[in-house]
């Protein structure tokens, strides 16, 4: 195509004008957009525009009044044909352009996942979110501030205002424990924070802003240099995932002050929303033969609409609070209770701690069996999941140097792993059915067995409910002892659903994709659907 940036009547390329805050990040992203444009025969200079967000610097958001914060000033020099280029990062833009304006390109995404950046000392993984109880988090975004509530509603969360330089100065002043920042932020201005711990918060697990870790191109419409700075800077995959997230946001008339996260992975929606009733966790599967607004319209029925029904776990509900809140602001009744008893068995302990490299806990049962024999065991312990860590605090300063996903399947085979690489030996007490985990993973010569305690199944007369969540294989073969029947069940792993089929149960099966009470919920949701 011709290259319109030359003027075949003049001797020098047509020149833009970059219209930017002057953070670091925000000049980060005008020298990327410059470096584009003139990599493809432009000419660029950079404009810099305060703002009411820079210059306001003591003040929380939610008392400043009005909106587009960091993007208003910018966005009138458009307006008024000072600048050509409007460089914005892309989650700080209202949902709608100003009349005249439009977004010419979209480049592609950069990191999309928050960071939780602390002093090392607070480091602490056997906690939801891998920092110490209690601890000064700061942040001054609603998104950010109802997450961590979810998560680990023991934190102190205060705000926090200042460009990404500033706020980790802050955090090593000793104001904060902690900070949350976007990732492609951090990434972007190659901080140094070695002397601190950097968390990254997985997408799947605390949801992004819609559209953090792009860019926004914004110019005006009746620019006729539109399709080719569309053509030299735009992703249209990163366009079409921003505008889904954006859509959602857009219907529920919220802009960057709303507390929700929208993300696009793997050819779903995730969405998060803090309500009067409590934080609601829905996903929705992307036809993409379907329109934009078609996704929009059911992610937004199934994050706004209530669900009606009763949901049965087999595990007692206090131990999991997370899950908890999710069906109770989704409007589902809950009922939690274990099927099965854990008992330690009759034989003889040994009389001082086995020599092995690694203790191995596969469940807040193992920790309970082990409880005198932990505070003189001279190897590493590893904890098969967060919820074993957890117990292992509770009864003991010493903390699991090694702590698996919780996934029976996955944790099983990772930790063998381990064993083969550094020719260790592991210790591991287990109850009568639980063994058959490691067959074939590991030399037998490696793997110290002590049968620890007894499982005893406990089949009740329930309540009637529309949904099980079933936990492990031991807890199906309790419920269908019971003669319950749910028409619909959720697995923790694929080897209880295996259990589940073998049965002969017709019920339809959602396996959550993690253990965690996150992933559950969303499946629970997935059958609610069915």
């Amino acid at each position: 195509m011709d290259n319109p940036l030359h003027d075949p009547q003049a001797s020098q390329p047509i020149h833009f004008r970059i219209g930017t805050r002057g953070s670091d990040l925000a000049m980060w992203q005008a020298h990327f957009t410059k470096r584009q444009i003139e990599e493809h025969g432009g000419t660029v200079e950079l404009i810099i525009i305060s703002t009411q967000g820079d210059r306001i610097q003591n003040v929380a958001f939610d008392k400043m009044e009005g909106k587009g914060f960091f993007t208003k000033e910018i966005e009138s020099a458009l307006l008024e044909d000072r600048i050509d280029i409007a460089v914005h990062s892309h989650k700080d833009l209202e949902t709608t352009s100003p009349e005249g304006l439009c977004i010419a390109a979209v480049p592609a995404r950069g990191p999309v996942e928050d960071v939780l950046i602390m002093h090392r000392s607070k480091r602490d993984d056997r906690t939801p979110l891998c920092i110490s109880r209690k601890a000064i988090v700061g942040t001054s975004s609603h998104r950010r501030r109802a997450q961590l509530q979810t998560l680990q509603p023991d934190l102190d969360i205060v705000p926090l205002r200042g460009n990404v330089p500033t706020r980790v100065e802050k955090l090593r002043s000793g104001a904060y424990d902690a900070i949350v920042l976007a990732r492609a932020g951090i990434e972007r201005l190659e901080l140094d924070l070695s002397d601190l711990y950097v968390h990254v918060l997985p997408a799947n697990q605390f949801v992004p802003a819609p559209a953090q870790g792009a860019l926004g191109i914004q110019m005006r419409e009746s620019d006729s240099r539109l399709a080719w700075i569309s053509s030299v800077l735009n992703d249209e995959a990163t366009r079409d995932n921003i505008e889904r997230e954006r859509g959602v946001l857009r219907e529920l008339e919220g802009g960057c002050m709303l507390p929700f996260g929208a993300h696009v992975m793997q050819e779903r929606l995730r969405c998060f929303l803090e309500t009067p009733d409590g934080p609601r966790l829905s996903e929705v599967h992307l036809d993409r033969h379907a329109s934009i607004g078609e996704g929009t319209v059911h992610a937004l029925s199934r994050l706004t609409n209530p669900l009606q029904g009763t949901v049965f776990l087999s595990k007692s509900s206090d131990t999991w609070p997370i899950f908890e809140s999710l069906a109770h602001a989704a409007g589902l009744k809950t009922v939690g209770q274990s099927l099965i008893h854990m008992e330690t068995t009759e034989a003889q302990w040994p009389v001082a701690p086995v020599t092995t490299d690694w203790l191995w806990l596969h469940s807040p049962s193992a920790v309970e069996a082990m409880q005198s024999l932990i505070p003189t065991f001279p190897g590493d312990i590893a904890c098969a999941g967060k919820g074993t860590a957890a117990a292992l605090a509770r009864i003991s300063d010493q903390r699991a140097a090694w702590v698996g996903t919780g996934t029976p399947e996955k944790t099983h085979v990772d930790f063998a792993a381990i064993l083969n690489v550094n020719d260790s030996r592991v210790f591991v007490p287990h109850s009568d059915r639980s063994m058959n985990r490691w067959a074939g993973l590991t030399q037998p010569e490696r793997i110290i067995a002590w049968c620890a305690y007894e499982t005893t199944l406990h089949p009740s007369i329930l309540t009637q409910h529309d949904v099980a969540v079933i936990t492990s294989p031991s807890q199906w073969e309790a419920y269908a002892a019971g003669n319950h029947c749910a028409s619909r069940i959720v697995t923790l792993g694929t080897s209880t659903a295996a259990a589940v089929k073998a049965n002969g149960n017709c019920s339809r099966i959602e396996v959550a994709s993690e253990p965690s009470e996150w992933e559950t919920w969303l499946a629970v949701e997935r059958a609610f659907d069915s």
